[in-house]
C-alpha cells in the first residue's frame, strides 16, 4: 500500500468508478471489463488496487443519481431510490447525498472488518448453505421486498412474480434449452439487468416527470445556492447520530453478501426492509426519511466486502461485477479457491485495505460536490427527461450491444410507469428478476439431490417458516387486532363505519377522484351493501391491466407446458400463481370484499381528514398528464426507430432537437445547443474514451 504506483492506481480506479456511476445504465461491469486489458501489463498489487477501487468507487455516484433523478447508476443502488428520491422531491437532496456518502463509508468499514475476520474460515462458512437454503432465501427475499411500495399484498406478489417470469427468458442453465425467446437469438442470454433496472426506475420516472411537467423538488427552483447546499453536513450528522442503525444495516448487508447469487442487489433491499420492520416510523418509509437512505447505503460496501468471501474461498462470483473481478484475478495469476487463501493471503488483506480507503475516498469526493449535484433537483422534469432517456439508451447499448434490449428497455419503462400509477412494487419486480434464476436453479438441485427430505434439516425448516410467515403476516396481524377489538360494541360500530369509508375511498381513488361528498358516500356505501357487495369497475384502465395479468400469465403457462419437464417446472409454478392472483385482482373490480387484499389502505396523515382511509401508493393523474406521457413515450419509440435507420450519432442530436422544438416548445437556440451537446457527450465519452461501437443504422 505504501507504493506510489499502488496509491496512484487506487485513486485512478476510484475516480473512474465515480465517473461511470453518474451515467445511468453503464454500470460497473462495463468499466471493469474495459480495464481488463490493462491488467496484463501490471504487477499483482497494482492490478488489484486498480480493479478493486474501480469496483468500489461506483457505488456512491450510482446512489447520487438514484437520489437526484430516481435513476440508479448501478442496479445495486436501486433501493436508495425508495427514500432518497422522495427526499429530493422535498428539497432535501443535499442532505440525502450527505447521508449516502457517510453511510457508504461507515458501511465499508464494517464490511472490511467482517472480511478480515472471516479470512481464516472462508471455506467452512460457505459450505453451510445447501441448495434448499438458497431456494428458500430467494423466495423469502422476493416476498419480503414485495411489500415495499406496493398498494396491497396481491400487487406486491404479482410484481415479484412478473420479475421472475422475465428472468426465465433465455437459455435454461440446466438443459441449455432456449425458452420464451420465440426464435429471437438476441434473447438467448435473456433480458439484461440494465434494461430492467433502467426501465423500471429511470424511464418510468422520466415519463411521469414529463407528464406532470414539474421539477423533482416540490419546493421548486427558487431555493438554490447556499440554502440547497448547506444541508450536506446535516446529512452526515444524521448518520453519526444513528450508529446502531448503521451497524445493523451493515451486518444485514454483509450476511446477505455472503450468499452467492442472492446477496448482490437483494442485500440493499433486505437491509431496507429490515430497517423498516424494526423502526418506530415504519409507516413513514418511502416518504423520504433519513433512515430509509441509511439502511441501503450502509449495506452497499458491506455486501461488496462480503462478496469477496465466496469469490476468494470458492471462486464463486455473487454478482456480475464479481464475475469480472474473477477474470481479473485470473489475468493477474491469482487462482481463487483454497490455494489463494493459503498462498496469497497478503493479497486478501490488500483487497480489504483498498475497499476501506476507496469507500472514504469516493464518499469524500461525493460530499465535496453534493451541493452542486443537488441543483439538479430544481430542473424542470420536461427539461431533464430527454437527457436521461438518451443517456439510458446509450448506456444500455454500451452494456449489451443488442438492439432488442433497447426495445425491451423502453417497453419496461412503460410497464414501470403503469406500475407506479397503479401501486405495484418496483423493488419486488427487480428482485424477482434477479432472484428468479437463483430460485429455479436451486429448486431443481433440491429436487434432484434430496427431494422433500430437505424438510428434515433445521435451517431449511426455519427459512420455510419465515417464508410462510411473510406471506400471511398481514392477515394474521389483522385477525389478532380484530380479536383484541371485539370487547366493546362501540368499537364494532366504529369499525363498520370505517369499513364504509374504506369502500368510498377505494372507489374514489381508483377513479382518480380527489374527494367525494358525504351524500355520495352514503349512496355508494348503501348501494354496495344492497347489491350484495358487487359494484361497477371504478377504473377501466386498471380493469384492462388486470385482464392483461390473467391473459398474459395464461399464455406464459401454455408456452411453458411445451418445454421438457426440467425446464418447465418452475415457470409453470410461477405463471400458475400469477394467474390465480391476477384473477383475484381482476375480480376485485366487481367484488367489494376482495378489495381488502387487492387495494391496500392506510390511515391518512398530516392534513388529511381524520380517520379517512385512502388507497396507498397509487399515483393518480389527470387527462392532460396522460396525454403528455403518451407523447414522451411516442418520442422515445421514434428515437429508437431513428437509431435503427440512420445510426445513433445522427439520430440522437436530431431527436433531441425535435424534442425541444415540438414537445417542449422552446427556442431554436436551446434546441440546437442541446442537440450538439448530446452529440459531443456521446462521441467523447462513449466513442472515444470507452471505445463503444455505436450502431450506424441500415441507411
Amino acid at each position: 500500500m505504501a507504493s506510489p504506483s499502488v496509491i496512484g492506481l487506487m485513486f485512478l480506479g476510484a475516480m473512474l468508478g465515480a465517473f461511470v456511476g453518474l451515467i445511468p445504465g453503464l454500470g460497473g461491469a462495463v468499466l471493469l471489463t474495459l480495464l481488463l486489458p490493462f491488467l496484463f501489463h501490471l504487477p499483482v498489487a497494482e492490478g488489484v488496487a486498480l480493479i478493486v477501487s474501480a469496483h468500489a468507487g461506483i457505488y456512491f455516484s450510482g446512489s447520487a443519481t438514484a437520489i437526484l433523478i430516481n435513476s440508479p447508476g448501478a442496479p445495486e443502488c436501486a433501493a436508495t431510490t425508495l427514500d432518497g428520491y422522495p427526499m429530493s422531491q422535498k428539497n432535501r437532496a443535499a442532505e440525502a447525498l450527505g447521508i449516502s456518502a457517510m453511510a457508504t463509508a461507515l458501511g465499508g468499514v464494517c464490511g472490511v472488518i467482517g472480511l478480515v475476520a472471516l479470512i481464516p474460515a472462508m471455506g467452512a462458512i460457505i459450505t453451510v448453505l445447501k441448495p434448499a437454503s438458497y431456494m428458500l432465501l430467494a423466495a423469502f427475499a422476493i416476498i419480503l421486498i414485495g411489500k415495499l411500495q406496493s398498494a396491497s399484498v396481491t400487487k406486491g406478489i404479482l410484481s415479484g412474480l412478473w420479475g421472475m417470469m422475465i428472468s426465465f427468458v433465455g437459455y435454461d442453465p440446466s438443459t441449455g434449452l432456449q425458452r420464451f425467446g420465440y426464435g429471437q437469438l438476441s434473447l438467448y442470454n435473456g433480458v439484461s439487468i440494465v434494461a430492467v433496472a433502467l426501465g423500471l426506475f429511470a424511464f418510468g420516472r422520466m415519463f411521469y416527470l414529463y407528464g406532470t411537467n414539474r421539477a423533482i423538488s416540490e419546493v421548486g427552483p427558487t431555493v438554490i445556492g447556499e440554502r440547497i447546499g448547506g444541508k450536506v453536513f446535516s446529512g452526515v450528522m444524521d448518520v453519526l447520530r444513528r450508529p446502531i442503525q448503521v451497524l445493523r444495516a451493515s451486518l444485514v448487508g454483509f450476511v446477505a453478501g455472503l450468499i452467492p447469487g442472492v446477496g448482490g442487489v437483494a442485500a440493499n433491499f433486505v437491509s431496507y426492509a429490515q430497517a423498516r420492520a424494526t423502526s418506530k416510523r415504519k409507516h413513514e418509509f418511502g416518504t423520504g426519511i433519513p433512515e430509509g437512505v441509511i439502511a441501503p447505503e450502509a449495506s452497499n460496501l458491506a455486501k461488496e466486502a462480503a462478496s469477496y468471501v465466496p469469490l476468494i474461498a470458492l471462486g464463486i462470483p455473487g454478482t456480475v461485477g464479481s464475475a469480472v473481478i474473477l477474470s481479473a484475478f485470473t489475468i493477474l495469476g491469482l487462482a481463487p479457491g483454497p490455494s489463494m487463501v493459503s498462498t496469497h493471503e497478503p493479497v486478501i488483506y490488500l483487497i480489504a485495505a483498498v475497499l476501506l480507503i476507496t469507500g472514504f475516498l469516493a464518499s469524500g469526493l461525493g460530499i465535496s460536490v453534493a451541493r452542486h449535484l443537488a441543483l439538479i433537483t430544481t430542473v424542470r422534469g420536461a427539461l431533464m427527461s430527454p437527457y436521461v432517456i438518451v443517456l439510458g439508451i446509450v448506456g444500455a447499448w454500451a452494456a449489451t450491444t443488442n438492439f432488442i434490449q433497447l426495445d425491451i428497455l423502453v417497453g419496461i419503462g412503460v410497464v414501470g410507469l403503469v406500475m407506479m400509477r397503479l401501486g405495484y412494487s418496483l423493488p419486488a419486480a427487480i428482485i424477482g428478476f434477479l432472484l428468479g434464476s437463483v430460485f429455479e436453479h436451486n429448486l431443481t438441485l433440491t429436487e434432484q439431490v434430496s427431494g422433500w427430505n430437505f424438510l428434515t434439516q433445521p435451517l431449511p425448516d426455519f427459512l420455510l417458516a419465515l417464508v410462510i410467515l411473510s406471506i400471511f403476516s398481514t392477515p394474521l396481524f389483522r385477525a389478532l387486532k380484530k380479536l383484541r377489538g371485539n370487547g366493546a360494541k362501540v368499537e364494532e360500530t366504529q369499525t363498520q363505519k370505517e369499513e364504509q369509508r374504506e369502500l368510498v375511498a377505494v372507489g374514489a381513488a381508483s377513479t382518480g377522484s380527489a374527494s367525494i361528498n358525504m351524500a355520495e358516500s352514503g349512496n355508494l356505501a348503501g348501494h354496495a351493501h344492497s347489491a350484495a357487495f358487487f359494484k361497477r369497475p371504478g377504473s377501466y384502465f386498471e380493469l384492462a391491466v388486470d385482464a392483461v395479468w390473467v391473459v398474459g400469465s395464461a399464455i406464459y403457462w401454455v408456452t411453458a407446458i411445451g418445454y421438457p419437464s426440467v425446464s418447465r417446472t418452475v415457470p409453470i409454478i410461477v405463471s400458475s400463481a400469477a394467474f390465480v392472483i391476477g384473477l383475484i385482482q381482476f375480480l376485485s373490480n366487481f367484488i367489494v370484499r376482495l378489495q381488502r387484499i387487492t387495494h391496500g389502505k392506510k390511515k391518512s396523515e398530516g392534513g388529511h381528514e381524520a380517520g379517512k382511509v385512502v388507497v396507498a401508493n397509487v399515483m393518480t393523474g389527470n387527462r392532460r398528464e396522460y396525454k403528455r406521457e403518451i407523447a414522451i413515450i411516442a418520442w422515445t419509440v421514434l428515437m429508437l426507430v431513428g437509431i435503427w435507420l440512420i445510426g445513433l450519432l445522427f439520430a440522437v442530436p436530431l431527436g433531441v432537437l425535435a424534442y425541444f422544438l415540438v414537445l417542449d416548445r422552446c427556442s431554436w437556440r436551446r434546441a440546437v445547443i442541446s442537440g450538439v451537446a448530446m452529440y459531443v457527450v456521446i462521441y467523447v465519452v462513449f466513442v472515444r474514451l470507452l471505445a463503444t461501437q455505436v450502431p450506424h443504422g441500415i441507411i
